[in-house]
């Protein structure tokens, strides 16, 4: 991709809302992971999670998963009217399923039951819908949901988008922790007892989050044009399906791997030239062994400083890699490279270059955010501070 300019950002995690707050997060190192207090799971435990604080998310009836989308887009768009018909891609697993099963857990799917209304963002493609509407976006709509690649790919489609049409695009994801992903990541023995800790010898699983992140895309000469500050620029996209296993990904990471050079022969670069990679770092023993098994195929003996933010957020599914593209823009504008959070003793048979604890100040150029879902699919981002 040539000249994809970002020109606008949005986020909401459980470390806060805005770039400000997750800039300063990064910096701190500050997990926002806390025991589940959303919904009851006593057969399950409160474990934690990266749930977004109650003040960020209005009383108001309507879905969760649409108020976390609707703030970060807001912010992204930071009240420009976009000209033209562009292209709004969203990424998502679960939609509205969290008042899906409201609905459930009152009627027991009883047919003319009252409170249908809260079915009626079931669909995932309801989400993108309703942004579209409240934003009084005319755009071309596109949903993904590929597991927890869903929102990378989203954004990697809608850069192409641009490139190829010269149209804006706003490109993100959103997810909200429901009771489905609580409890099947908990059958799957995924979830870990006490904040994740990623590429750790002692890691023991996943902590799930919420949250939602946009991107406002658009031609670098029309930035240029109008004179609005350009943010980085998202160079190049790569995306592969392992098609090895419905939720454990490849065991030599031969999937991401492929993505990984994919995106960067999308982005005209070269392997030497990637200054930083956000990994997927679920803190899995499965994957993050297969990420660092792909890590090395790319980088070969001199990788780039490598780290995780799961410790962070929690695991946002399907907004995963919105918001860890929009962590990645921070630590590229800031030229503050984050710690894996939750990082204590380094598997020895993970093969990566850790960020130092505490993390560093180090210029950066070009970016890597990886994105790694069930079903082995794999989505790869490249971001830049410049243009090719």
């Amino acid at each position: 991709m040539r000249g994809v300019a970002i020109t606008g950002v949005g986020i909401v995690s459980a470390l806060g809302s805005g770039f400000a707050a997750h800039l300063a997060g990064l910096r701190e190192g500050r997990s926002g992971l806390r025991p589940l207090t959303l919904f009851p799971a006593e057969d399950l435990g409160a474990l934690p999670v990266g749930a977004v604080a109650a003040g960020l998310v209005p009383r108001s009836r309507g879905p969760r998963c649409i108020h976390l989308a609707l703030r970060a887009a807001r912010q992204a768009l930071a009240g420009r009217r976009l000209e033209g018909e562009g292209v709004l891609s969203v990424g998502t697993t679960t939609g509205g399923i969290f008042e899906s099963e409201a609905h459930f857990l009152k009627h027991r799917g009883g047919v003319g039951a009252e409170d249908r209304e809260l079915l009626l963002h079931h669909p995932i493609g309801a989400m993108t819908e309703v942004l579209s509407r409240a934003l009084r976006l005319s755009a071309s709509q596109h949903t993904f949901s590929t597991a927890c690649s869903s929102s990378a790919n989203a954004i990697g489609f809608g850069a192409s988008m641009v490139e190829r049409e010269g149209k804006w695009a706003l490109v993100g994801g959103v997810d909200s922790l429901s009771r489905i992903t609580y409890a099947g990541f908990h059958a799957l023995k995924l979830l870990a007892s006490a904040p994740c800790r990623p590429f750790d010898l002692n890691r023991r699983g996943v902590s799930l989050g919420e949250g939602a992140a946009f991107l406002l895309l658009e031609p670098e000469e029309e930035a240029r044009r109008r004179g609005t500050p350009i943010l980085g620029f998202v160079r190049g996209w790569g995306s592969t399906s392992d098609a090895h296993h419905p939720t454990a990904p490849h065991p030599r990471g031969e999937g991401a791997a492929a993505a990984s050079f994919s995106a960067l022969a999308d982005a005209g670069l070269d392997p030497a030239q990637v200054d930083y990679v956000n990994a997927h770092g679920t803190a899995t023993a499965a994957n993050d062994l297969a990420e660092g098994l792909a890590l090395g195929r790319v980088f070969g003996t001199t990788p780039p400083l490598t780290s995780s933010t799961k410790g962070l957020t929690g695991h946002t599914l399907g907004a995963t890699g919105a918001i860890e593209a929009v962590l990645s823009l921070a630590a590229l504008s800031s030229g503050f490279v984050p710690a894996t959070t939750g990082l204590e003793q380094p598997d020895p048979e993970i093969h990566i270059r850790h960020v130092p604890p505490g993390g560093v100040n180090q210029p950066l150029s070009v970016v890597v955010s990886n994105s790694f879902g069930f079903g082995g699919n794999n989505a790869v981002l490249v971001l830049s501070r410049a243009a090719a």
